[in-house]
């Protein structure tokens, strides 16, 4: 394998991230690698980059490409939500985040993360130590708390509907003596979303990122790890979050927002009693950067992508 993952946003990312030159920062979504390897062509040497992801196959990867013998390189086998375990309060100067899944876990069909009528089971775990995968899942969850991630995590339409004929399609399964795969989850959309004006494979994209989303508890993570982020920047150290939905950034954007006020007492509170100057960072970017029409014709899987940029103060 040449090439695990596109990666996207890389010339906006690179203006704002690398600032302070040698210096240290964290790519918190290695993936295979790809933004790491261009900051790794541009540090000095006595730089130290750390590499963080909670999928092994993507790790092991971006190690055989990122090799340095003047830059410190260090790899985490660790969620992005463990940040704070891999590096030490106000030392780094950027941090990076691509969110989401990578090309390869979307084309790898044993993992579940791609739409193809696959007949292995789904598992859609970013890191496969985790002990519930997406069947376990599905097995466990009720009809009205799976209704309640779909809508939430996907703002899915009939959510309780499609819920309850999912769990229709695990007796189906059982039935074939077959893991529930992607054909069975196809199989329960189909039944509910049955006008044409709905597109089948955007709603079951939104379905599987749905379960992804829970099961891998992505939203309570990136809150997790945005809040030490701000604490392991050095004043003056940048923070570039690439998102893919709405969800997504509007975590972030919310999570940030709290970082962003000089006085964080109550809005109808009559005068200030916190002291004020409390404002953490700054932000960099009035609207989210996006990709260029030249990146979006060569990388048609940027087209959601959204970069939001905050610098510690």
């Amino acid at each position: 394998m040449t090439n695990y993952h596109e990666p996207v946003l890389l010339g906006e990312v690179m203006g704002f991230w690398l600032k302070q030159n040698p210096g240290t920062y964290v790519d918190c979504t290695t993936g295979g690698g790809g933004h790491s390897a261009a900051m790794l062509a541009q540090l000095q040497p006595g730089s130290t980059l750390h590499c963080l992801d909670r999928d092994a196959d993507a790790l092991a990867f971006a190690a055989d490409i990122l090799k340095s013998d003047s830059v410190n390189v260090v790899f985490h086998h660790n969620a992005f939500a463990e940040l704070a375990s891999c590096v030490a309060p106000a030392s780094v100067d950027g941090i990076l985040y691509d969110l989401g899944v990578s090309s390869h876990q979307l084309d790898e069909r044993t993992r579940g993360f791609t739409l193809n009528g696959s007949t292995q089971a789904l598992d859609l775990r970013m890191d496969q130590r985790e002990s519930k995968s997406a069947q376990e899942w599905l097995q466990e969850t009720d009809v009205a708390t799976m209704a309640h991630v779909f809508r939430a995590n996907a703002d899915m339409d009939r959510a309780f509907p499609l819920a309850r004929k999912i769990k229709d399609q695990l007796l189906v399964a059982a039935e074939e003596v077959l893991p529930f795969n992607v054909g069975h989850l196809r199989a329960a959309v189909d039944s509910i979303f049955r006008d044409r004006r709905f597109d089948q494979n955007s709603l079951m994209a939104r379905v599987l990122q749905a379960i992804r989303m829970d099961i891998n508890q992505e939203m309570p993570q990136i809150e997790t790890s945005l809040r030490a982020a701000v604490e392991a920047l050095l004043p003056g150290g940048r923070l570039c979050v690439i998102s893919y939905h709405s969800v997504e950034d509007r975590t972030v954007k919310v999570t940030m927002a709290e970082y962003e006020l000089d006085c964080i007492c109550p809005p109808r509170s009559p005068m200030c009693m916190c002291g004020g100057n409390r404002r953490k960072v700054k932000k960099l970017l009035r609207k989210p950067g996006l990709p260029s029409a030249e990146e979006l014709k060569k990388n048609p899987r940027s087209r959601s992508a959204k970069l939001r940029v905050y610098e510690k103060v």
